[in-house]
């Protein structure tokens, strides 16, 4: 199985266009995702999104926007200007999620943040009482 999930900023506006037969929307746009380290370059990469997917994608997303992107990466040929081939990497999107400022992604084995209780306030969180189911 092949299923790639990344968070990225949109560079270029989606771009809707549809197949000869004009059956299906096809929508084109680059994102940038960041290096894995501070000093890494940002990676650029093609989205390609089809179907009802792609309208919904061109209504709802612009430059700028952050998005969580789910789909299969593959390998494209692509013909250059000056008459050469080469390969890139591309992905099929199958979903796309806004990401909001102030959302955060938190890995499974940080440990979950606790709320203080008010100085003045008994503290309600009675691990030892076997009383309690939880």
């Amino acid at each position: 199985m092949n299923l790639c999930i990344l968070q990225a900023e949109i560079m270029q506006e989606p771009q809707l266009r549809y197949t000869q037969d004009n059956q299906l929307a096809v929508t084109d746009m680059l994102v940038q995702v960041p290096g894995l380290r501070p000093d890494d370059p940002q990676g650029r990469l093609k989205v390609v999104v089809w179907g009802g997917l792609a309208e919904q994608t061109v209504k709802q997303f612009k430059v700028g926007d952050q998005v969580l992107i789910e789909g299969r990466l593959g390998m494209v040929k692509v013909d250059l200007p000056n008459g050469g081939r080469t390969t890139r990497p591309e992905l099929t999107a199958s979903r796309l999620f806004p990401v909001h400022v102030g959302d955060a992604l938190v890995a499974e084995d940080s440990p979950p943040r606790r709320t203080p209780a008010p100085a003045d306030q008994p503290d309600t969180d009675n691990q030892d009482d076997p009383s309690t189911p939880f």
